[in-house]
């Protein structure tokens, strides 16, 4: 494995550990519970630093999550993978933050309606 190579393979892992691990569970959590009303109120039981946080913070995070996931899936057209099960796999990661991220616009979005 050349050095470029190598470096495309970490980006690529560091965004994918990112996505999946601490950014899109975390933007899912954040619009479950902007859309909650018993959230906002003060009879739900949730802490007022829990709902300052969600309020100042799902949109950053939302933002960041659509960042990560549009430059993840530049780096993986570009790359040219030794076997097909790989592709698959960094495919697969894709679609599943694709997912996480058109679940929490559709959340908010409906729960409007």
């Amino acid at each position: 494995m050349s050095a470029k190579a190598g470096v495309l393979f970490l980006a690529r892992a560091s965004l994918a550990l990112f996505g999946l691990v601490a950014g899109l569970p975390l933007l899912v959590t954040f619009s479950v519970l902007r859309e909650m009303e018993l959230f906002w109120r003060n009879e739900g039981g949730y802490p007022i630093w829990l709902r300052d946080l969600v309020l100042v913070g799902f949109y950053p995070i939302l933002m960041i999550d659509l960042a990560v996931v549009l430059v993840y899936g530049c780096l993986l057209m570009g790359y040219q993978p030794r076997s097909k099960r790989v592709l698959v796999a960094e495919f697969g990661v894709l679609s599943l933050m694709a997912a996480a991220l058109v679940f929490s616009v559709v959340w908010s979005i409906l729960d409007d309606l």
